[in-house]
């Protein structure tokens, strides 16, 4: 084999068993938890697609774009009606993440616009040592987005995200390799999958823009904005076409109960909470310690020796967007969730890999270099292995359910196996799931906003067999009272549990008056 042929063998190796460890770990939960309330709701807009019960989503007041439930269609289509089916997007999305944040890692550094001209090279010298390839760079980042517990459970869901994330690295990819007409696309089916997609526009345009070598090519930018404009386009013209109003851009902001400033009083409170979800990326104080120390020594290091590799033109402009995109949902009225950080993983993969190899390539003795390599694989199994671990059984409070909704999944197939046609379900907390697990099953829904209304509802309709659950993680004090009070006896049919062995779910059936 010849040198050139190993030199690209090895790493191609290297990152297959990468993905093959990376699918492991996302299999590893998977299956363990049931749907929250937003994934249920996903799925069923997917279901209602895939049976053609509602192809446009015009009876859904719909808060987000097309793209996902769409997809979900898809997966129901070729894999049947299941939580599986509805997760494999997901988890799909996450292997192509990691191989993009290794294909990003080697194409960022090599383009010849992104050479960094803060420190001429001296007189007859070679100035500041180059990086090369980025091959090791490239696979720490890969290993280390592979290893991330947040990315590892958000692989096990049916959220809008991940699917998000890897058309993001997609878009910054064909950024970063000059083609800004995919760019574009891959950026506005970003914004397709979930209005925060729209986000990562900056970073794109900002990455094309130090790939560019001439930045009067209006050729290229036209290419970028027509790419760009074709998935917004056909994303308007469905929202136009759906009879359901409003839109599901003004839908959002009413379902998310609209976005101001932060009040000053909650600053701090909500700077807290950002960053101990920040700090749930790789989930260890320790790992989070070094990855922290050597991005500062990589930073200010690189200013005081030469033998320090420093950051590129690319580093910055990725530093610069992590830090605003955490200021701007900060200081932003946004809801504190997990899943709206999940975007900046892969980039804090890629910024930390960097920094680590940089650090090591300082030292010039390759005995030592040797010592660095192996120090910093013992660092990675030491302080990682543990949070994967944890990851992989759902031991931490990332991604979708982790033992709320246990049970729900038996409830519903107890009613569809024992509740005659046409009998009415009373619900007040759980419309998402059954709407979800109970697709396509001979009941009626009720929703009943106060007790006054279910024993309304359940004397008119007194000739129907009713059934009501209530899940013990509520408080269902109020409805019992005010059925016994109307005469209504609650005859227990079902019991379900958690994995650690409280109950979750109650079912009864209504007997009375």
């Amino acid at each position: 084999m010849s040198a050139q042929k190993t030199a690209s063998f090895y790493p191609s190796l290297a990152l297959l068993a990468i993905l093959l460890l990376g699918l492991a770990l996302r299999l590893a939960p998977w299956g363990q938890n049931r749907f929250l309330e937003d994934e249920a709701l996903y799925a069923t807009w997917g279901l209602q697609i895939a049976t053609g019960a509602d192809p446009m989503l015009d009876e859904e007041p719909v808060d987000k774009p097309p793209l996902h439930p769409y997809t979900l269609a898809l997966s129901f289509l070729a894999f049947g009606q299941s939580e599986r089916a509805a997760r494999l997007p997901s988890l799909f999305a996450s292997m192509v993440s990691i191989a993009l944040v290794y294909t990003l890692g080697t194409a960022l550094p090599l383009t010849p616009t992104d050479r960094d001209r803060s420190a001429p090279s001296p007189p007859g010298g070679e100035g500041r040592p180059r990086s090369g390839r980025g091959e090791g760079a490239a696979l720490l980042a890969a290993l280390l987005l592979a290893l991330s517990p947040f990315d590892i459970l958000f692989a096990s869901t049916a959220f809008t995200d991940p699917l998000m994330t890897a058309f993001v690295l997609a878009a910054l990819l064909a950024a970063g390799k000059g083609r800004l007409g995919a760019a574009g696309l891959l950026t506005g089916l970003a914004g397709a999958t979930k209005q925060q997609g729209l986000f990562f526009l900056p970073l794109v345009v900002a990455v094309a823009a130090l790939r560019t070598t001439d930045r009067r090519n209006w050729r290229a930018w036209l290419r970028f904005a027509l790419g760009f404009g074709l998935v917004a386009a056909g994303v308007i013209c469905w929202d136009s076409a759906r009879v359901q109003r409003p839109g599901f851009w003004e839908q959002g902001l009413i379902s998310y109960g609209g976005l101001g400033p932060t009040a000053p009083a909650a600053l701090g409170e909500r700077a807290i909470e950002w960053l101990r979800l920040v700090g749930y990326f790789w989930t260890s104080p320790w790992f989070n310690g070094l990855l922290l120390a050597a991005l500062l020594t990589w930073l200010v290091g690189s200013r005081l020796t030469p033998a320090l590799p420093a950051p590129r033109r690319i580093d910055f402009v990725l530093l610069v967007f992590v830090g605003g995109f955490l200021l701007l949902h900060w200081l932003v009225g946004f809801q504190v969730w997990d899943r709206y950080l999940l975007g900046l993983v892969p980039l804090a993969a890629l910024l930390a890999a960097r920094a680590l190899v940089a650090v090591g390539r300082a030292i010039r003795a390759a005995p030592w270099q040797q010592v660095y390599a192996a120090g910093l694989a013992a660092a990675l199994a030491l302080t990682l292995t543990g949070p994967v671990v944890r990851a992989t059984q759902s031991e931490l409070p990332l991604g979708g359910d982790h033992g709320a909704y246990d049970g729900i999944d038996q409830l519903a197939a107890y009613l569809r196996a024992t509740a005659p046609a046409n009998s009415v379900l009373y619900h007040h907390w759980l419309g998402y799931h059954y709407r979800f697990y109970l697709y396509g099953a001979p009941l009626r829904l009720h929703w009943y906003p106060n007790p006054e209304d279910l024993v309304h509802d359940a004397t008119v309709y007194r000739r129907e067999p009713r059934y009501i659950a209530f899940p013990t993680f509520r408080n269902s004090s109020a409805a019992r009272a005010t059925l016994a009070g109307a005469g209504i006896t609650l005859t227990p049919l079902l019991e379900t549990t958690r994995r650690d062995g409280t109950v979750s779910f109650q079912l009864y059936r209504l007997e009375g008056p």
